[in-house]
């Protein structure tokens, strides 16, 4: 690629923005409530301690995804920059930071995709009459069966390496749902913002739907009651307050340099404090929604089978494609409700892969000023984000076969945990620093933004202690999981997990020899003028 010839004043001038504040908060809730909030938030109620964990969860809220949410909006609508070309002009030795949350996201947006391509295909099957999965479910009397999931849609092998085949149903689930995507950004955020309304907002309307039915069946209640039943006992145990801080993390979406882009697109003066608090707290309600909606459908199964909650699936992809298709499935209009399930679950994937495909292709757009040129040809705004998606395309290939299931596993857990605490640290302490934290705070009272004490408390001395366990929390829980896979495969997930900080480094050491030689050429310079003195 051949560098821009534009100006970055020029460039900010030009650069796309979002049509009004309420299209930021829809996209950016959009971008946050996601397949997390539907089967990872009900089940961390349910395993720490039901109402207990809520104590921490929300105390988290306030003093983590809050400041965080805050710093990373201020920081795009303060400089109207993305992080990576922000931290390219206030230090250029650290450049390569600004990388990382994007290296993060390109992981995470491959697998979120294979999640939204079960979900189309689930979608698809729910149109079909009798639905497809229950044939096994009552072949073997039980209130859920694994098999349609397991056997039909992933096809699942023996072991990550025991690669067979492609599964071409699966694959041209991947490619459609990479094309709605595409033609919803590709314009950009002026086009997504707007598609947003529906998509950020559909989700909530669904599940409300789902809830209001979910109430009227018969133990529902005895479901809400065990998800919210209190074991303070457990408030007292470290490993609930981090599953709250990992989950409002995640949740919030902070630490992957998409917020602050999305900052980036605002106006300056746009108010900043009242979305800093109501994006976070709308994501939570959103999981709190799921997990009614979730524990009422299976209060309703442990009532009818007799079957104790404890020993139905309740994590994972097992909750989203195995528990709750076979609960619907034995509904009367049994296709109705699916096809509302699936589709709440699409939204929510669509809304986040509008964040990380435009997160990747808004970064390389900023990294060369708009003028994105490939052998002498400048790329438009629809190319950036088409080459995106067909790169994402082609990666799916590997996702879409007998062990991709595997991988979908594997990448979440070597490409997200440690990386992902490692570069919210670097945030924390590199922004959150005194200097550098007054300095926001002027740029963004010279706008009529301040800065609640809460968040300033936060991010210059609570978060910084917060980030610190938590990596070393994701370090040892990291550990454990590569005790499930051999030497070399486990190689591979460690070099996942630092090759976002390996490019980094490697751009600071360039940069900091460059900075010594020209120190040395300097000295020498002067010590040879003395000499001729």
């Amino acid at each position: 690629m051949q560098p821009s010839r534009q100006s970055l004043k020029g460039y900010q001038e030009i650069r796309m923005k979002f049509s009004s504040s309420w299209t930021f908060m829809l996209t950016s809730l959009g971008f946050a409530a996601g397949f997390g909030s539907v089967w990872r938030f009900p089940y961390l109620v349910f395993k720490n301690g039901g109402g207990t964990f809520l104590i921490p969860y929300f105390i988290l809220v306030f003093t983590l995804a809050i400041p965080l949410f805050f710093l990373e909006v201020g920081l795009g609508q303060c400089k109207g920059i993305g992080m990576a070309h922000l931290l390219d002009i206030e230090k250029p030795m650290l450049k390569g930071f600004g990388y990382v949350g994007i290296v993060i996201c390109a992981y995470i947006s491959t697998y979120y995709n294979l999640i939204m391509a079960y979900s189309l295909r689930y979608l698809w099957e729910s149109f079909k009459y009798p639905i497809p999965w229950l044939e096994s479910i009552i072949e073997q009397n039980k209130p859920f069966s694994r098999d349609y999931f397991y056997d039909s849609i992933v096809q699942i092998s023996t072991c990550i390496t025991d690669l067979n085949h492609i599964i071409w149903g699966l694959f041209i689930a991947y490619i459609v749902s990479l094309i709605i995507v595409y033609f919803c950004i590709k314009e950009g955020v002026e086009t997504s913002g707007k598609i947003a309304i529906v998509t950020a907002t559909s989700p909530y309307i669904l599940l409300m739907i789902l809830l209001i039915r979910g109430l009227m069946l018969e133990g529902s209640s005895e479901g809400i009651y065990f998800l919210f039943k209190p074991d303070f006992v457990k408030l007292f145990n470290p490993s609930v307050w981090v599953d709250a801080a990992n989950q409002v993390i995640f949740q919030m979406s902070v630490g992957q340099a998409i917020l602050c882009l999305y900052g980036s697109y605002r106006k300056k003066d746009d108010n900043l404090s009242n979305f800093s608090f109501a994006i976070p707290l709308l994501t939570a309600l959103c999981g709190m929604l799921a997990g009614l909606v979730v524990f009422s459908y299976i209060g309703h199964v442990s009532f009818k089978f007799n079957v104790s909650i404890s020993q139905l699936p309740l994590s994972g992809p097992d909750l989203a494609f195995v528990l709750y298709p076979a609960i619907l499935a034995q509904m009367p209009m049994p296709n109705l409700w699916c096809i509302l399930f699936f589709l709440v679950l699409l939204m929510l994937g669509i809304d986040t892969q509008f964040g990380f495909v435009d997160g990747i292709a808004g970064t390389i757009e900023d990294i060369y000023l708009g003028e994105v040129i490939v052998c002498g040809y400048k790329l438009t705004v629809q190319q950036v984000r088409l080459s995106v998606c067909s790169i994402l395309g082609v990666i799916g290939l590997i996702y879409c076969t007998d062990i991709g299931f595997y991988l979908l596993s594997f990448v979440d857990t070597f490409g997200t945990n440690v990386s992902f605490m490692l570069g919210v640290l670097f945030e924390v302490f590199y922004f959150g620093s005194k200097e550098r934290f007054e300095k926001l705070k002027m740029d963004l009272e010279k706008y009529g933004n301040y800065v609640p004490w809460l968040i300033e408390f936060s991010l210059t001395k609570l978060c910084h202690y917060t980030v610190i366990v938590l990596l070393i929390i994701s370090v040892i829980s990291q550990i454990k999981s590569s005790l499930d896979y051999s030497f070399h495969v486990v190689l591979i997930g460690w070099f996942i997990s630092f090759s976002p900080f390996i490019a980094a480094i490697k751009i600071y050491i360039e940069n900091r020899n460059k900075i010594d030689m020209s120190n040395n050429d300097l000295d020498i310079e002067l010590l040879t003028k003395q000499v001729q003195q």
